[in-house]
């Protein structure tokens, strides 16, 4: 009984796939290769739309670290800039110069300063006259206060 089960199952099998193998062969009998080419052209284009993107964000993400050197590099550079003032500023203080000069080439501090001051010469004033009296200077003082008064007028 098991034998007549084992051969009815295996004429059974082989009907089935005589019956579809012809269906297999309807659906596959030759491949689109138009539409595989244009599935091949489009994944190629997306797979370099996504290599351009991604070299334009490293492009972007180098230059902002470029930025970020560029801006350490100057802050970097003001503070030496300032400090180097700083000591410019010691070097030219006239208390160092002093000292130096005292110390290191043997000169001395004058005990008399002599200057001279030049006075601008104004052609609005009119010269007075010194005298010896008082009254002579206020009399001076009031004909030049007058002229100064005829000239406005």
């Amino acid at each position: 009984m098991l034998v007549k089960r084992k051969e009815d199952w295996e004429l059974y099998s082989q009907e089935t796939n005589q019956e579809t193998l012809p269906a297999r062969v309807q659906y596959t009998e030759r491949p689109n290769i138009a539409l595989r080419a244009k599935f091949f052209i489009t994944v190629l284009l997306l797979a370099a739309i996504a290599i351009l993107f991604t070299v334009q964000s490293e492009a972007i993400i180098r230059a902002g670290y470029n930025l970020v050197q560029t801006k350490a590099q100057l802050a970097k550079m003001e503070k030496e800039n300032q400090l180097l003032r700083l000591d410019i500023a010691k070097l030219k203080s006239p208390q160092r110069i002093q000292q130096i000069a005292t110390s290191e080439l043997g000169m001395v501090i004058p005990r008399n300063i002599y200057y001279a001051v030049s006075e601008p010469k104004s052609s609005a004033k009119v010269p007075v006259k010194e005298t010896a009296s008082l009254s002579n200077r206020l009399v001076n003082l009031v004909k030049s206060a007058k002229a100064e008064a005829s000239k406005t007028r």
